[in-house]
């Protein structure tokens, strides 16, 4: 019986042993990869001077003061190919009357251009006419806040949200949203 006890300790220790060997050591995991290969290409910024240029003054003159300049209008985008194809292939399937389709299209179109104004502004159609107004209106507000710039799109947004609120019976929320396209 002891000599079956010594074996069975001897076993399980070189079990131990071995499993101790065969275990990889501890590896922190990676961070995150920024992909931004659906980024713009940056402009590149003319240098900036710690100070500004100092300007003398000219008597009888009044001291010329430093603005910002005006904000430069946003470079349109280009579209993904892909993209482009399941916007065709929404929107047709939107006019034959097939908003499930066309709804699946566009969540596809989202997902590979999560930035893009123009997919949102369809999307945003396409639950209004589905008469998920809810979601309509927070799928319209998000391409708002993706077309910062672009003032054609912000009206567009901003009737769209406009007849939104209006088929979900808002009106008060209509007008508000009327007065907001008006600006633009």
């Amino acid at each position: 019986m002891t000599n079956y006890v010594s074996r069975f300790f001897v076993t399980g220790l070189m079990l131990s042993v071995l499993a101790a060997c065969t275990t990889s050591p501890y590896q922190p995991s990676q961070p995150p990869v920024d992909d931004r290969s659906n980024l713009p290409p940056q402009q590149p910024t003319p240098e900036t001077h710690a100070y500004p240029p100092v300007e003398e003054a000219i008597p009888g003159q009044p001291i010329p003061s430093h603005q910002a300049p005006p904000p430069q209008a946003q470079l349109p985008q280009k579209q993904n190919p892909a993209v482009i194809a399941l916007l065709d292939r929404a929107e047709q399937a939107r006019v034959s009357g097939d908003l499930r389709s066309a709804q699946n299209n566009l969540q596809r179109a989202q997902r590979i251009a999560p930035r893009d104004p123009k997919v949102y502004y369809s999307l945003a159609q396409t639950h209004m006419s589905l008469e998920d107004y809810d979601l309509a209106e927070q799928v319209a507000l998000k391409g708002v806040s993706l077309s910062s710039g672009n003032q054609v799109l912000l009206k567009r947004f901003w009737q769209l949200i406009t007849e939104i609120r209006l088929r979900a019976g808002d009106v008060s929320g209509a007008e508000v949203a009327k007065l907001r396209a008006q600006k633009y």
